[in-house]
């Protein structure tokens, strides 16, 4: 039988049922509701087998209804929801659990398409899309770019990893070399082994700044209270600074938030973007490793108007050069850094994280003088709150 039979054939079948649910024995109906998933398999959608499949959804036995709701992976999108609503309340217990099961396989299939995207395909297909719009020459010039991007990354991110490696390497040839010497000196173990923790700490501390950069930004928002999101992520700066032994105590930290400003925010992803911007803050105080000068680190927030709010993180520590500001306003992952304990992520992860809120970062510093970091943040969002 052709396509044209097909669809005569599905149209004349849609009329008998409609006139009369049971104009067809049930066997026969439950036969026909098995047919068309193998119809949408093969051909895929139509209007008309989407309205029998809609018009079987009612059907008076349950068993007809149970074989639809195995058709739900194979419903279009636009159709989905109106299709799942009817079969996941209807009221026998084996179609709702039928339904319950094709939800979950449908959303564990749009979770694995979601990773899919992210990953290697992802990037295949909006090159063809990129290619198709701008041209081949366009979408070679966007390539090109993006590998000179993932060869600075790689780049920086090896040469973190060497300069954590490098010390850790040496700590564990001292223990070695003491142990074959019988000199268990407990003074010397624990100077290594502290070295050793804080080498460990830092390495952890790079692996989560590329995992971060690397994860797409929630689309959920909760409205947050901003002092409270400031708050949490100055103890956040503090546990690292702890976790690395390092103690900048002559550096007093001002905060000046009102308790009125809310935001509808992904909680977590806007307080590791203010801690670090902070940290970096902190940093600016660091004259050699481990120490610290005396200076201030101000953080303000206000509201611009009913749409927008900015909050600026104010430190007089040792600035930028010019030079070094403009690599800096790139944001270019690992293309930055010269902190012994900086991966060179955390301005590049807390723009992107801000930008995918619908705000904007800014950098502007003075050498010797101090650097001024300043965010603004879209006031309300569009949608109800979440809560």
């Amino acid at each position: 039988m052709n396509e044209g039979q097909d669809k005569i054939r599905i149209e004349e079948t849609f009329a008998r049922l409609q006139t009369n649910r049971e104009a067809l024995p049930w066997p026969e109906r439950r036969a026909l509701a098995q047919s068309l998933a193998e119809t949408l398999i093969s051909e895929g959608v139509s209007e008309p087998v989407l309205a029998l499949v809609f018009l079987l959804a009612d059907d008076p036995k349950w068993e007809v209804r149970r074989d639809i709701a195995d058709c739900l992976l194979l419903i279009p999108e636009d159709d989905f929801p109106r299709l799942a609503a009817k079969l996941s309340a209807d009221s026998n217990s084996f179609v709702r659990k039928a339904a319950e099961r094709a939800l979950d396989r449908r959303r564990r299939g749009q979770r694995a398409e979601a990773k899919r995207q992210r990953g290697l395909d992802g990037v295949q297909s909006q090159y063809v899309a990129l290619e198709k719009i701008h041209g081949k020459v366009a979408a070679e010039k966007a390539r090109h770019m993006a590998e000179r991007l993932y060869d600075i990354l790689v780049g920086a991110t090896v040469h973190d990893m060497r300069g954590i490696m490098t010390p850790l390497k040496s700590s564990v040839t001292t223990l070695l070399s003491h142990l074959e010497e019988s000199n268990l000196d407990p003074k010397l173990f624990h100077k290594n082994l502290i070295k050793m923790k804080d080498r460990i700490a830092i390495l952890e501390w790079l692996l989560e700044d590329m995992r971060q950069y690397s994860q797409p930004t929630p689309l959920e928002r909760r409205r947050e209270r901003f002092a409270e999101v400031v708050h949490k992520a100055h103890d956040i700066v503090k546990d690292r600074f702890k976790a690395t032994d390092r103690a900048p105590e002559g550096i007093l930290v001002n905060i000046d938030v009102p308790e009125n400003i809310t935001l509808e925010i992904s909680r977590q992803q806007i307080i590791v973007a203010i801690a670090n911007i902070l940290q970096n803050a902190y940093e600016a105080f660091e004259t050699r490793p481990n120490t610290f000068q005396k200076g201030t680190i101000e953080l303000r927030a206000r509201t611009l108007d009913n749409a927008r709010s900015e909050h600026a993180v104010q430190d007089n520590g040792m600035g930028r050069s010019k030079e070094d500001l403009a690599k800096v306003r790139l944001f270019v992952p690992g293309g930055s850094s010269k902190k012994q304990h900086g991966s060179g992520l955390g301005l590049p992860n807390a723009r992107k994280r801000v930008i995918d809120h619908g705000g904007d970062l800014a950098i502007d510093s003075e050498e010797n003088q101090g650097t001024t970091v300043t965010i603004t943040l879209p006031v309300e969002t569009e949608g109800q709150d979440q809560r």
